[in-house]
């Protein structure tokens, strides 16, 4: 059965072997002349293969079966090495030096932060002694809000200094790993600039073959802000290209909340609404001799611009690219192909094009959801059927909605660590509002030049998103709306498609061992699960947060914590979710108790912190003035919000095991510190430099 699948499915083994490989290098990186030498035998047998009898072939076709295999992992490695931008001779950052500047163009629109705005600039030459030097990179900018930073646009040319630094991660266990993100990016570099430090360039870098996309970007924004407007504008936007820097916040995590953010991120979904669109138009296209084959062209091309509208994001790509076969199948070559060999090969050229899009999570959750839909979907609504007309049309979409989640789910939790408990109904709200949003704005942009018609569809476009982010915030608040705190390691991620797998071979294909797959699965799982917890009951942790102009620090004992720092952190619910909540969720924490600046155990008047016999000493003022008989013994010494204090001042009065340097410090003052401990011979940790400080006891 499994074999004559993979027959009429060839992509699939292949999607297989590339993802293999292309994951191996990226986490175990190998020199490329070893993968070259590594595919050359495979190779090698492949070409004996050819020359070897027929009979031969039938009776050893399952060793030239892995050697094609293995030759395609190789490639897989080779593809990852070959597209990492710093193996590249023309890398900015290998070839700059002290004193030199770099000349970059903005490429992406700024979004504007509490200080500063960021964007992305790509690297084009290096200015050294009036000599340009051709250069290529992308690298991450923070400009100091001003005036001149705010009139920057997509374009711009910069001259900036070379002063750049690795793009930092903050080490808080639980929370986004952002460097991680920007390296799917090929991003790895980033820059702070201070009013002065940048200037702009005249002229404009303009790409002629973008001018037409930015063009009609720029028409679809201005429309959508002067008709429609307010925060439903940016939904509008988000919705219709993609365009998400003028999303609300708060709408953003109310739609993560109910589980519907692909709503407000351009997917497959909106892809296949446009497909289905052009379909219905095409119908009227008079019929002669080429007509089918210049449909399926004006397709294409109309799919491919309106990728390009919207940035090529992975979702898209996956629809675009399964689209373009499933048109020239039923177009050109007047066939249907295989659905899951048609997913998988489009999976196939986007990994060869990109293969780091394989952990992007936009990725690996458009294709999941669409092979589950495409694996339970029938199944799962010819359980129930209905006579009557509206009945039948809500099941649809309920038996839709649940088989797009079951591949979905253990990815979700692996990496959100939450489940909307009430995603069913904020699907069955938002999917259809959203589809008449979606016709709407293209209408709207056709009216766009006529005000009278064009004011009066942005109006009903408002009052149906207003309708819409009403309905989904009420769903966001009601009673036990989220579940969070979810623990779902790698292993758990394995357990739970292994269990998965098992239940849909049991339920689809009547092969009763899947039941007993999916049980074993569930014991390694539970087994695993208990295991951490036992873990978590006898933990001792500290730890010390990397939060940007703040101090919190955790003693974890078991699953209590007796936290301390910044009340501005603690007592905010927004910034505890965003920084402490993760780790908690991490380590198990259940229960947290506050201890203040001012209560606690304290060391001649300092904090103090204790978990076990381990004893943490905070100092975030100047010493107060003890006599000493002999020198306080503690085993951390945390220095917080720029306490005017010396190194060598602190060495007389304590005997301290490891300095820690905590993010709410000045660099200024934390480079001093860190240069009179490497006077002083003595055991430091930056936090700002080396991201959040764990440690075990």
């Amino acid at each position: 059965m499994f074999v004559t699948f993979f027959k009429r499915a060839p992509f699939l083994r292949l999607i297989l072997s590339l993802s293999a490989g292309i994951f191996l290098q990226l986490y175990i990186p190998v020199n490329p002349l070893i993968l070259l030498a590594a595919a050359a035998l495979p190779g090698m047998a492949l070409l004996i293969f050819k020359r070897l009898p027929l009979r031969t072939h039938y009776q050893y076709g399952w060793m030239r079966g892995i050697a094609l295999q293995l030759l395609v992992i190789c490639g897989g490695g080779l593809l990852v090495y070959q597209s990492d931008t710093r193996h590249d001779s023309y890398y900015f950052d290998g070839q700059a030096k002290p004193g030199d500047l770099l000349i970059a163009t903005v490429n992406e629109p700024l979004q504007e932060r509490v200080r500063s705005y960021k964007t992305v600039v790509q690297v084009r030459s290096i200015m050294r002694h009036n000599t340009r030097i051709p250069a290529k990179g992308k690298l991450l900018v923070y400009l100091t809000k001003d005036s001149a930073a705010a009139g920057l646009e997509y374009g711009d040319r910069l001259l900036i200094s070379s002063r750049v630094t690795p793009v930092q991660y903050s080490g808080n266990l639980g929370s986004f790993d952002y460097r991680s993100y920007c390296a799917t990016q090929q991003i790895y570099r980033q820059a702070f600039l201070r009013t002065g430090e940048w200037r702009l360039v005249q002229g404009k870098e303009e790409n002629r073959s973008m001018q037409p996309i930015l063009q009609c970007r720029n028409y679809c924004l201005h429309t959508l802000k002067q008709y429609i407007g307010g925060r439903e504008a940016g939904l509008a936007a988000a919705l219709l290209i993609g365009y998400r820097y003028d999303l609300d916040r708060d709408i953003v995590q109310e739609y993560t909340d109910t589980g519907i953010v692909h709503i407000i991120a351009i997917s497959g979904m909106h892809l296949a609404l446009i497909y289905g669109g052009l379909l219905w138009i095409l119908r009227w296209w008079p019929r002669h001799r080429y007509s089918e084959d210049m449909k399926g062209a004006l397709i294409i091309l109309l799919l491919w611009a309106f990728t390009l509208l919207t940035g090529g994001a992975a979702s898209v790509l996956r629809a675009t690219v399964m689209f373009t076969f499933i048109t020239i199948g039923k177009f050109m070559l007047d066939r249907y192909t295989n659905i899951y060999n048609s997913l998988a090969a489009s999976a196939f050229l986007l990994l060869c094009y990109e293969p780091r899009l394989l952990l992007d999570v936009g990725f690996q959750l458009s294709y999941l959801a669409v092979l589950s839909i495409i694996i339970c979907y029938r199944r799962m609504y010819y359980l129930w059927q209905s006579s009557r007309k509206w009945f039948d049309k809500l099941w649809d979409m309920i038996a839709l909605t649940l088989s797009a989640q079951i591949l979905t789910l253990p990815v979700c939790l692996y990496y959100f660590r939450q489940f909307p408990v009430f995603f069913l109904p904020a699907n069955m709200l938002a999917v259809p509002l959203s589809t008449v949003v979606l016709y709407g704005e293209i209408l709207l942009l056709m009216l766009g030049r006529t005000p009278v018609l064009a004011e009066s569809t942005g109006l009903v476009l408002q009052i149906t998103i207003q309708w819409m982010n009403n309905g989904i915030s009420w769903i966001a608040h009601l009673p036990g709306a989220l579940i969070t705190g979810i623990r779902m390691d790698t292993g758990g991620l394995i357990c739970g498609y292994a269990c998965i797998a098992g239940l849909l071979a049991w339920w689809l294909q009547q092969w009763r061992k899947g039941f007993l797959v999916a049980l074993t699965s569930l014991v390694i799982w539970s087994i695993g699960a208990m295991v951490s917890r036992i873990n978590e009951w006898n933990q001792r942790k500290l730890v010390v947060y990397n939060i940007s102009g703040h101090t919190v620090v955790d003693a974890i004992s078991g699953r209590q914590a007796a936290t301390t720092g910044d009340a501005e952190v603690l007592l905010s619910e927004l910034l505890y979710k965003r920084y402490i909540q993760p780790a908690h969720d991490f380590y198990g924490v259940r229960r947290m108790r506050l201890v203040s600046r001012t209560g606690g155990d304290t060391l001649g008047g300092l904090r103090v912190l204790s978990i076990g016999q381990k004893r943490l000493v905070i100092v975030d003022s100047t010493l107060p003035r003890i006599d000493l008989q002999k020198k306080l013994r503690t085993d951390y010494l945390l220095l917080s919000h720029n306490p005017h204090v010396d190194i060598r001042q602190l060495e007389q009065m304590f005997d301290v095991g490891c300095y820690i340097f905590d993010a709410s410090s000045r660099l200024r003052n934390i480079e001093q510190w860190k240069s009179d401990c490497y006077m002083l011979t003595l055991r430091f940790f930056s936090v700002p430099d080396q991201g959040a400080y764990v440690v075990n006891f």
